[in-house]
């Protein structure tokens, strides 16, 4: 997904690290869709897992950046960790997440032909 790969690649580490963050945070709140409301029951265990997979990822792309270390996803893996498949609600979920995350950490709007 070049589209997301451009505005990525252009930011700093520290801008990359900031972002990464957010949308971690971002996507705490993709994974609530997962609970069953008022109880201690999973609605959509299959989302959670996958949330919690890409969290994974996102934490250790968070945590290389900060520590300046080159032992990462390249960027274009990161990215497609973050795109996800382009075709599936789980993707819009993904990007939704995504545009809060840029809007979160940068007070700024992603360009329009980024996916919703």
């Amino acid at each position: 997904m070049t589209i997301i790969a451009s505005p990525f690649s252009a930011l700093t580490e520290h801008d990359q690290a900031l972002l990464l963050a957010s949308f971690s945070h971002e996507l705490t709140m993709v994974a609530r869709e997962g609970y069953e409301a008022g109880t201690e029951h999973l609605s959509d265990p299959q989302l959670l897992r996958r949330i919690n997979e890409i969290q994974h990822r996102v934490a250790s792309a968070i945590m290389a950046r900060l520590s300046d270390s080159m032992q990462r996803y390249p960027e274009d893996v990161l990215v497609s960790i973050i795109a996800g498949s382009d075709t599936d609600a789980f993707s819009r979920r993904l990007h939704s997440a995504f545009r809060r995350a840029w809007r979160m950490a940068f007070d700024a709007e992603l360009p329009d032909d980024f996916p919703q």
